[in-house]
């Protein structure tokens, strides 16, 4: 879920994370320093209930099965991508009469009833050093479904080096602004989980964006991507402002 939790608590969108050890191999909790990790689904819901008297707001990302365990008047869903695409219609209809979110665009044609948030990028972290550029052309991009994704990628952009985004690859959050800005061409070809063959989605990950800000040339499967308007509509404290005034 790329850490949006945590950066929309720190520009005041939100106060605390609760979080699953196996879904932050990246470090998002060690840099923003406002989670609680749990083992197991059942020890981060426990705390939840107990917590949650504290609280005006409950952001479920995801998980929307957890929903009724919150009074309704409480809960928001958010949802980034697999989950909602995967459900079937009676979910759909549950989850549309609570105030739910997509962080992609797309993903409203799964959910009509929910508002774009755009996934927020921390421009504070992500910032162009200027530094000089050579020539180069990677992606991130997952194992499953490797081979049929890099020969997609490789037909336009045959010079493409693709890094595995697994966990014997693991590159910390912190990291990242330095590891992106050592390269000059960012392709972000993001596919979605469809079998037999996955499905080429028509928008920037928050990566594609991340390398953006940090002053390298994004190609998508159009080409070039050159809108950097992008990371206005991206900023985490423009973000966080309009979620938050959702809710005035």
């Amino acid at each position: 879920m790329a850490g949006v939790r945590e950066i929309l608590c720190k520009y005041g969108a939100g106060d605390k994370v609760l979080q699953l050890e196996q879904f932050d191999p990246f470090g998002f909790s060690d840099y923003y320093k406002v989670t609680e990790m749990f083992k197991d689904a059942q020890s981060l819901l426990k705390r939840a209930e107990e917590i949650q008297h504290e609280y005006d707001k409950i952001a479920i990302h995801d998980y929307s099965e957890f929903k009724q365990m919150f009074p309704k008047n409480k809960v928001i869903l958010i949802f980034h991508g697999t989950k909602l695409r995967e459900m079937d219609q009676v979910e759909k209809s549950a989850v549309s009469t609570y105030p739910s979110f997509v962080t992609t665009e797309d993903l409203l044609e799964n959910l009509p009833t929910a508002k774009y948030l755009p996934a927020p990028i921390d421009l504070e972290l992500f910032k162009d050093n200027g530094l000089e550029k050579g020539d180069d052309y990677f992606c991130i991009n997952r194992s499953y479904q490797r081979k049929y994704i890099e020969q997609t990628i490789k037909q336009k952009y045959p010079k493409v080096e693709y890094y595995e985004r697994n966990h014997t690859n693991i590159i910390d959050y912190e990291d990242m602004p330095h590891f992106l800005e050592q390269h000059s061409n960012y392709v972000d070809m993001k596919f979605d989980y469809g079998k037999p063959e996955p499905k080429l989605l028509p928008h920037l990950s928050l990566t594609g964006l991340q390398a953006m800000a940090v002053g390298c040339t994004v190609w998508n499967g159009n080409g070039q991507v050159t809108d950097r308007n992008l990371l206005h509509i991206h900023d985490a404290r423009r973000v966080s402002q309009g979620f938050l005034k959702e809710f005035d």
